[in-house]
């Protein structure tokens, strides 16, 4: 089940690279979340009054669910978005794989767990490995405010998302379906991105356009409701650090897709980043002691 799971996320994000850049010169980054996360809010409402899950929790869950909402479905997706126009996504994709020291120290630090050598390694394998595929980017980044300011934004956004993934733990811990804590985390999520952009005085109009809409379906229901279901679930099951090495994961797999579609070129330093890549995954995720119990 652990590597089903991993496995979902891992596809859907690598390819929601590509579909993203669809979408990312016909509308407004904030108009684009808010459409994403409200279908995909509506999608899991709908299969909550369907399948009759309990819906009904305490203020103290709600405030759970509604910070949980901001951090991961809004405001670090926004950022992302605005990171985005500073910094290629090559070099976003660098900021996001913070994630993963991120969650080992928030497990650490909230939930009590150590933080073994394996881990650290495997994860310190990931980043080198996504450095060099994208080392051409990486060597070529002019510094200037403009890109400080985007590599902050990057950073900061993953920040916020492993604070998301540390709130999520504790909902998977009292025994909320993960399904329910995404359903009100989309709602207040998408209800904050809407505020933020009258604020702004945004647009959020978009194309009818069949690429866009496909697009956007697209990331509703695969990207948002399947993905974050999976990874969320795999996070409550082997934990939040280990669970946040799809996002090393996902870089791979969009490489593979836009060799595909995109006419992208290997290099040698691509193809022995993508062997670091799946050898800190392999360190990272591979439990013997787990393994040894179910045999």
């Amino acid at each position: 089940m652990n590597f089903l799971l991993y496995a979902i996320c891992t596809l859907i994000w690598g390819s929601t690279w590509l579909v993203i850049t669809f979408q990312v010169d016909s509308a407004s980054p904030i108009a684009s979340v808010f459409w994403r996360f409200s279908l995909g809010a509506l999608i899991l409402l709908s299969y909550c009054l369907l399948s009759k899950k309990k819906l009904a929790y305490g203020k103290a869950d709600h405030l759970k669910f509604m910070t949980m909402g901001l951090f991961m479905f809004s405001i670090n997706y926004m950022l992302v978005y605005w990171s985005e126009t500073m910094v290629s996504s090559g070099i976003a994709a660098i900021c996001f794989t913070v994630i993963v020291p991120y969650n080992m120290l928030g497990m650490r630090l909230f939930f009590k767990k150590p933080i073994t050598s394996k881990v650290i390694f495997g994860s310190l394998l990931g980043g080198t490995g996504i450095c060099l595929i994208f080392i051409n980017e990486v060597l070529g980044l002019h510094v200037d405010k403009k890109t400080v300011f985007g590599l902050v934004l990057g950073l900061i956004a993953t920040l916020l998302a492993s604070a998301g993934n540390m709130l999520s733990q504790r909902s998977y811990r009292k025994a909320i379906p993960v399904v329910v804590s995404n359903t009100w985390g989309m709602l207040y999520g998408s209800l904050f991105t809407l505020i933020v952009g009258l604020v702004l005085q945004h647009s959020f109009a978009v194309p009818l356009t069949t690429k866009y809409l496909s697009s956007l379906m697209y990331l509703s229901l695969f990207g948002s409701v399947f993905a974050f279901g999976a990874y969320l679930s795999l996070a409550g099951r082997i934990g939040a650090e280990r669970a946040a090495y799809s996002g090393v994961v996902s870089p791979v797999i969009a490489l593979t897709l836009s060799s595909m579609y995109e006419n992208f070129k290997w290099t040698p330093y691509i193809i022995m980043g993508v062997a670091f890549c799946l050898l800190g995954n392999i360190l990272t995720l591979y439990s013997p002691k787990i393994n040894k119990a179910r045999a």
